[in-house]
């Protein structure tokens, strides 16, 4: 703890130098689309964070995976550039380029030289501006993304998380379904599902760019403007509203599985990010698990021996969350491990915070949230994650004062509303020998 407590410190004392120094910036390009920029004095390079609110929440299910698909095709060629000459653009300005698909946002991370910065865009414009849509692209990665589905059920805790979310949310919820969708949906993706999904994501208006590094404001725009300012957006964010099967029975859901090993999730109903209780459960998450001085941990591995992972989860969602408790264990020790979540679980809503704890957890985050902000490339993210969800770019400053104001009164308020409820519980094991 000390050796933390004096890591934390220096973090402190060095974060103006970690985060730039400078402020958050704002404007628009000539099209409407929002840049949040913000220079910093760190060596010259630059990070771009270009995304769209349009995602795989937006999919009709039936064709579930093809925003993954799309954005790994993207990522391949365009029409100026065969797949060998896109990365030769790439590698020659010592850059990168990726794509991030999350349920809620899609879009692409370009890091590279300051110097370099109006080459890179040009690059990253081709490949947003004129994706070929290659047929035997298509059918190179959408193998490839079958593949990674069927790998994971030879893991146990992706196996069970794919069982739990499907039950958690029910067939007719986009949650229900991993972000690389579904192999028999996949196979029936044709090239025009692609470029009906490009249509509504690149034509949004909700489309935001960040941008973090050492670079001037003036060449940032003058760039961004060249390159993307003419896009038609003709489409407005639209917000889906979708019903969560959160009516469990009290029975658990019980799975033979293939593994030695046994897992077990206990899973609540929980809000998306723009609820006022968001930023308490996320510090009610790290007082249970995610590190090994955590509740769960210290209870159910180190002090009884049961689980070889444990830990708890608590995802940031625009539309409703849910806050998983999860170990991995012998499944001898099933009903041992059951009860001390639950007692565990019960004592939450029974027994406030301590104050030592509350304040060691804060500096945990706090010191997590310090590490993590380090490199450019992930306080672009933040800043455009934040405004991709609703919080808004300046919610990312504003979170750790957010968290350090919450009490034990509020912790316990909290479980008690969340952690009564009915859980829904999923048991994986083997139930032959």
């Amino acid at each position: 703890m000390r050796y933390f407590l004096t890591v934390l410190f220096s973090l402190t004392i060095f974060s103006s130098v970690i985060f730039g120094g400078t402020s958050v910036e704002t404007f628009n390009l000539n099209n409407g689309i929002k840049v949040i920029f913000k220079k910093t004095q760190t060596v010259d390079i630059a990070s771009i964070k270009f995304y769209s609110p349009v995602s795989t929440a937006n999919e009709d299910l039936s064709k579930s995976g093809v925003t993954a698909l799309m954005y790994a095709v993207m990522n391949k060629s365009t029409k100026n550039k065969n797949a060998a000459e896109l990365a030769e653009a790439v590698e020659s300005l010592g850059s990168s380029i990726s794509s991030d698909v999350e349920y809620d946002f899609s879009g692409w991370t370009l890091n590279c030289m300051s110097q370099y910065f109006d080459k890179s865009c040009e690059v990253l414009a081709d490949i947003i501006l004129n994706p070929a849509f290659d047929e035997e692209e298509i059918r190179k990665e959408r193998q490839l993304l079958i593949e990674t589905i069927k790998a994971r059920k030879d893991n146990i805790k992706l196996a069970a998380n794919d069982k739990f979310i499907a039950d958690f949310y029910g067939k007719n919820h986009p949650y229900s379904v991993i972000r690389n969708g579904k192999e028999e949906t996949l196979n029936k993706l044709t090239r025009k599902d692609l470029q009906d999904v490009y249509n509504k994501v690149y034509s949004n208006e909700g489309i935001v760019i960040t941008v973090v590094g050492n670079i001037n404001k003036s060449d940032v725009k003058k760039v961004l403007n060249k390159y993307f300012g003419k896009m038609m957006l003709t489409e407005r964010k639209q917000e889906n509203v979708f019903e969560k099967n959160i009516k469990f029975s009290d029975k658990d859901t019980v799975v033979d599985s293939k593994f030695n090993q046994a897992f077990i999730i206990y899973a609540y109903d929980a809000p998306g990010v723009s609820d006022k209780d968001f930023a308490t459960l996320k510090l009610i998450s790290s007082i249970l698990g995610g590190r090994m001085t955590g509740r769960l941990f210290m209870e159910l591995r180190e002090k009884l021996g049961l689980a070889y992972e444990v830990s708890s989860v608590y995802p940031s969602r625009v539309g409703d969350s849910y806050f998983e408790v999860y170990i991995g264990l012998d499944k001898k020790n099933i009903d041992v491990a059951k009860k001390g979540i639950e007692r565990i679980m019960a004592d939450l809503c029974v027994n406030k915070v301590g104050g030592e704890e509350l304040k060691d957890t804060k500096n945990f985050i706090k010191g997590v949230y310090l590490l993590d902000h380090q490199s450019i490339e992930r306080q672009a993210y933040y800043l455009a994650f934040r405004e991709m969800t609703g919080l808004g770019y300046k919610y990312d400053t504003e979170y750790i004062d957010i968290l350090t104001k919450i009490t034990a009164d509020d912790i316990l308020a909290a479980a008690n509303k969340y952690f009564k409820q009915q859980p829904y519980k999923l048991v994986l094991q083997k139930l032959k020998s």
